[in-house]
């Protein structure tokens, strides 16, 4: 039977998914690459993204949200806590909230009523990250409608999307700062920020770039039919990839471009490894099995040996990039950390309800000592999981809590359904791990969720787990019945 990759619209007009999906991508890649919430493209982003979701919607094929309920829960879940933040409370109660104090004080002293307020200290705010859900619902609903069998299309789409983004990198290398190839206005100026507004942003993409390529050449290389030119294109864009995020200058792109690195080459030799010895299950001389012992050294030892060459060409350059960050600083970083305590005291005063989702930078000025001001304001702290508490309190981190609890069941069942799912369900849970790890390890020093279009990867890369641990699980399930029959 002939899978239907095609929903009908009144039974007049056709829609291809994976149109709408490249479409919803596009769209996301060239207007969502900024996390201010004063940004002139957002409402125009959201309004379209709506338009995406309802359209979807409207040509899905029956029972698709199956697969999905349980993320849609947790988005649910977070949107309801924000709806919740808005509410006013009574003053009695209110004032009771830690860091409230003050404004009722100030109320006091100026005679002013009892006003009922919401639990956000920054309503306007709140309702703006109420609204930027939009983002990754219409993503969440927009893949979970493409075909089941075809989420490797999903892996294409996240690398072309930085593939796309390196291509303008490129352009801002040539035509340097000022140039009209930066599309923000506050941006990192002379960094290749490529589609993002923060060269952080642009880098952790490559990564997830790099691993996306490598997962896809995994697959040329399984297949037996396969395009002459596809597996050295994807090759060669892993090294685009890598040179970029060295030249861009992120010390967090540069220890996720590692381990994407290492990532890759570990999926490549294991795929490899398996057709080689189905093709030759025992060697006829000692010499030759000598020689495949040295052949997989080798390309054990590549990627460092790429990654130590290129470090040190990059240092010994004149231009700033992240091995130069790295090794010397820039000073960025001493900042952030000395406003760390303070961010943690925060962190303990608001953790039970919060301060409201994008407060935190007014919180933070309220709390500010004096030896950290500057000209530049501290926007965000640069470490989402802990500004979560500070602005979403104990419901968001339970949230957060129940979201890492389910991935991480999700990523066990696929490695416990190895032996009879297979190799390549196994590598391709291994490189979903490690790039879920990269958004990881960059909320930890950054605030890469917080960005429209790193937010909307992140759901491909949640949709394509739910599929390939059900197809591992269907996999376990149809040797069983092999077993038992």
């Amino acid at each position: 039977m002939k899978l239907r990759t095609r929903a009908s619209l009144g039974g007049n007009l056709s829609l291809n998914p994976w149109v709408v999906l490249g479409a919803f991508l596009a769209l996301v890649a060239f207007a969502g690459g900024g996390a201010r919430s004063d940004i002139a493209s957002l409402p125009a982003l959201r309004f379209l993204s709506v338009c995406f979701l309802f359209l979807t919607l409207a040509t899905a094929p029956s029972g698709y949200w199956r697969d999905i309920r349980v993320p849609l829960a947790l988005l649910c879940a977070l949107a309801l806590w924000m709806v919740l933040q808005l509410v006013p409370l009574p003053t009695d109660l209110w004032s009771k909230l830690p860091g409230r104090d003050l404004v009722f004080q100030m109320d006091k002293l100026l005679g002013e009523g009892d006003w009922w307020r919401p639990i956000s200290m920054t309503p306007l705010l709140t309702l703006n990250s109420l609204l930027s859900l939009l983002l990754p619902l219409t993503a969440l609903v927009v893949a979970a409608a493409t075909p089941v069998n075809q989420r490797i299309r999903l892996w294409w789409a996240i690398w072309a999307f930085g593939l796309a983004s390196a291509v303008l990198g490129l352009l801002q290398f040539i035509a340097g700062e000022g140039s009209v190839f930066y599309l923000y206005r506050i941006t990192n100026e002379g960094s290749l920020v490529g589609l993002f507004s923060n060269r952080n942003h642009n880098a952790l993409l490559l990564c997830a770039s790099i691993l996306s390529a490598g997962w896809l050449l995994a697959n040329q290389l399984r297949e037996k039919r396969r395009h002459v030119l596809l597996a050295p294109a994807l090759a060669g864009s892993i090294i685009l990839f890598l040179l970029m995020v060295l030249i861009i200058g992120s010390r967090l792109g540069l220890i996720c471009g590692i381990a994407s690195l290492i990532t890759v080459s570990v999926v490549i030799r294991a795929v490899f490894g398996r057709r080689s010895k189905a093709v030759n299950q025992i060697p006829t001389r000692q010499s030759a099995s000598q020689q495949g012992n040295i052949r997989r050294v080798a390309l054990g030892m590549l990627p460092f040996a790429v990654i130590a060459l290129t470090g040190a060409l990059f240092y010994l350059s004149d231009r700033t990039n992240a091995i130069n960050r790295l090794v010397d600083g820039d000073g960025v970083e001493e900042i952030r950390v000395a406003a760390l305590p303070t961010v943690v005291d925060l962190a303990t005063q608001q953790w039970l309800a919060g301060a409201g989702f994008g407060s935190f930078a007014n919180m933070f000025q309220i709390v500010e000592p004096d030896s950290l001001l500057r000209p530049p304001y501290f926007n965000h702290a640069h470490n989402d999981w802990l500004q979560l508490p500070i602005e979403g309190g104990l419901p968001a981190m339970l949230i957060l809590f129940a979201a890492l609890i389910w991935i991480g069941s999700l990523l066990i069942a696929i490695v416990r359904t190895r032996p009879k799912a297979g190799t390549m369900s196994l590598m391709e849970g291994a490189t979903l791990a490690v790039t879920l790890g990269c958004f990881a390890v960059g909320s930890a020093v950054d605030y890469p969720l917080r960005t429209p279009s790193l937010m909307v990867v992140a759901i491909f890369l949640v949709v394509i787990l739910i599929r390939c641990q059900a197809d591992a699980a269907g996999a376990s399930n149809g040797s069983k019945a092999a077993s038992l029959s």
